[in-house]
């Protein structure tokens, strides 16, 4: 029989320490290395690597978004336990630090110089973007 009454329990840490914990959270959404995917309450114990994304978590008529750049999801016994190198709030997020960030990766990718590192250039980009969405709410 499935357990109604205990609450979904999210907490998201870092190298830092715990960057965030909500108990009563309906729905948590994730992109890992094979797409996104959502978890509820009840959800089967699953364990994800999650990619540079936007996650969500629901609970009743609000939505939290936080900017997460890679880790791991568990969920087990409705408790969510992200691990990630880090992970930022929306509110968090300066835009204009993410914008300036953005404009850099590409200029850097535009450019094509030789001693160039054009995955780490990639990397700045897509994380600029993923604050950029988490931000203003594009997924």
């Amino acid at each position: 029989m499935a357990d109604t009454l205990t609450p979904m329990h999210v907490e998201i840490i870092s190298p830092d320490g715990a960057i965030y914990k909500k108990d009563g959270v309906d729905m948590v959404i994730a992109r890992a290395l094979d797409g996104d995917f959502a978890v509820m309450k009840n959800h089967v114990p699953i364990a994800a690597a999650l990619q540079v994304c936007t996650l969500r978590i629901q609970f009743g008529d609000e939505e939290e978004r936080m900017a997460v750049f890679g880790g791991f999801l568990d969920m087990k016994d409705n408790k969510v336990h992200i691990l990630a190198p880090l992970a930022e709030l929306a509110d968090d997020i300066d835009v204009a630090r993410a914008r300036a960030a953005k404009k850099r990766a590409e200029e850097r990718l535009a450019a094509k110089k030789a001693d160039l590192d054009v995955e780490r250039a990639k990397a700045a980009l897509k994380r600029a973007l993923v604050r950029l969405a988490t931000k203003e709410a594009k997924f």
